[in-house]
């Protein structure tokens, strides 16, 4: 039965016409005949892969793929080349032409290089987000310091970027509006506060202490770092009690953070927690089985503030 209002057109036909309406309204926007060509061809895959309600919907979607298409010179972008216009994300954003790319001329997405692409991408962004100024000139002098190290295959991308976080994360302590180099002071805090990252950070205080005539010492007090850590786990908990959940997710984050704080616990991995529930002497809490035996942490209630 044909529906109202359409007269004698079915509603495919009419899709099949409105999609080849507005690929002729596209193609005349591109000036080269090569452009216009392969975004001929790609309509006619899109059809044919979605049919023409699906393709009539999206092909605006995809101008810009071709609107790139269109300012290099004439032949099939390669990967290298889409990856630059677009970044990973846009990539993603364009798997639909991607995948006619790849099924009718062999341009096949490398996973390598558009990590190595996303790499760069975050290492540039992180030193940009630095204001001019002493310590942006530190950052940029350490990270060409580490691009010499990674021309000379002694790390990796991944390595210089995570490097360039802790030093940033070093200069946010030096000075919130990072525009300080670290002092001894300010460093003790840092590691202090955040004794995980000091291997990060070390090889650019080294880098301090030989570019800018530093002489910055690595050593910091354990009990400081006990007491800090103490302090932070605190400050956790008591946030957790003031808006608790009974979700598994929460009480397994509180578990853990509780059997951190209370028990000196060093590492746990909460999805792996085997744990009851267990009223000890009229209090709600939880008994938590691990390698090294069991413990018993209370539940977050409001009568609870450590």
């Amino acid at each position: 039965m044909m529906p109202a209002g359409r007269g004698r057109q079915c509603e495919s036909c009419s899709w099949e016409k409105s999609f080849k309406r507005r690929v002729s309204l596209n193609v005349e926007s591109f000036e080269h005949s090569h452009t216009r060509q392969l975004f001929s061809e790609f309509c006619q895959w899109l059809q044919a892969h979605m049919g023409a309600h699906k393709a009539a919907l999206r092909l605006k979607r995809y101008l810009p793929f071709f609107t790139y298409v269109e300012s290099v010179p004439i032949g099939i972008p390669s990967y290298i080349s889409l990856l630059e216009h677009f970044n990973a994300d846009g990539i993603r954003r364009m798997q639909v032409p991607m995948l006619w790319l790849k099924e009718g001329y062999g341009v096949e997405a490398d996973s390598a290089m558009r990590e190595e692409h996303s790499e760069k991408r975050r290492i540039n962004e992180l030193i940009l987000s630095v204001p001019k100024g002493v310590a942006a000139s530190a950052l940029i002098g350490y990270r060409a310091y580490l691009s010499s190290k990674l021309a000379a295959g002694s790390t990796t991308l991944r390595s210089v970027r995570l490097s360039l976080g802790a030093a940033k994360g070093l200069l946010a302590t030096a000075s919130s509006s990072l525009d300080k180099l670290p002092t001894q002071k300010t460093l003790t805090t840092y590691l202090t506060q955040t004794p995980g990252q000091k291997a990060g950070a070390q090889g650019f205080i080294s880098y301090l202490n030989r570019a800018h005539d530093s002489n910055l010492q690595m050593a910091v007090n354990d009990r400081s770092v006990s007491r800090a850590r103490k302090v932070k786990l605190e400050k956790e908990l008591d946030a957790m009690i003031l808006q608790p959940d009974e979700g598994d997710a929460f009480v397994r984050t509180w578990i853990k953070t509780a059997l951190m704080f209370f028990h000196d616990v060093a590492r746990v991995n909460k999805k792996a927690l085997v744990f009851d529930s267990l009223v000890l002497q009229g209090r709600d809490g939880f008994n938590v089985r691990l390698q090294t035996g069991d413990y018993w942490v209370p539940a977050p209630t409001a009568s609870l503030r450590v």
